[in-house]
C-alpha cells in the first residue's frame, strides 16, 4: 500500500483496531503498541492486504488479533487452555456497576472465545469477517461464540437473579 492509502486506512480503522486490542489485552499501553504495529506493518509492507480475501477492516483486525495473542503468550499471561475445560463461575457483584462486571466477564473468557465475542458484539463483524480475522471456519466461529455467550451467562447470572451492583446482594 502507498503511504496515502495507509493514511486513509489508519483514519478509517484505527479506532476499531485499538478497541479490539484494548479489549483483548486489557491494557491501554499494549493496545496502543498493537495498533501502532498494525499500521506500521502495513506501511512497511511486512503485512500485505489482499483485496480478494475480504475487507481491509477484517484484515487489520486479524493482524491485531495475531499481535495480541503473541503479546499474551510472550507476557506469560496466556497459557494454552482447552476451551472445553474452562469453567465459568458467577462473578461477585458487590460494589460493581453492571458495565464493569460485563467488562470483567469478557476479560475472563479464554482468548479464543473473547476475540470472537469482541468482534461480533463490540465491532459488529459478520461471521464471515470474524472467520477471516481469526483464521477459522464459520462453524468454529459459531461454536466459540456460542460458548462465549454461555460462559458470560453463567458469570453474570447474579445480575439476572436480581442481585444489583452496589445493592449488597450477591453470591458467595
Amino acid at each position: 500500500m502507498t503511504p496515502p492509502e495507509v493514511e486513509r486506512a489508519f483514519a478509517q480503522h484505527k479506532d476499531a483496531v485499538f478497541r479490539f486490542a484494548w479489549r483483548m489485552s486489557a491494557s491501554l499501553a499494549t493496545a496502543e503498541d498493537i495498533t501502532q504495529e498494525v499500521f506500521l506493518g502495513l506501511l512497511r509492507g511486512t503485512v500485505r492486504f489482499d483485496t480478494t480475501r475480504g475487507s481491509l477492516r477484517g484484515f487489520l483486525l486479524g493482524v491485531a488479533r495475531n499481535l495480541a495473542l503473541k503479546r499474551l503468550r510472550t507476557d506469560a499471561r496466556w497459557e494454552p487452555i482447552d476451551e472445553e475445560q474452562f469453567l465459568a463461575r458467577p462473578l461477585a457483584v458487590d460494589g460493581f456497576e453492571a458495565s464493569e462486571l460485563v467488562g470483567r466477564a469478557v476479560g475472563a473468557l479464554p482468548p479464543l472465545q473473547r476475540e470472537v465475542l469482541i468482534l461480533a458484539e463490540y465491532e459488529e463483524c459478520s461471521l464471515d469477517e470474524i472467520a477471516r480475522a481469526v483464521d477459522a471456519n464459520v462453524g468454529t466461529v459459531k461454536s466459540r461464540l456460542h460458548r462465549a455467550r454461555e460462559n458470560l451467562r453463567r458469570m453474570l447470572a447474579p445480575l439476572r437473579a436480581g442481585a444489583h451492583p452496589g445493592s449488597g446482594h450477591g453470591t458467595d
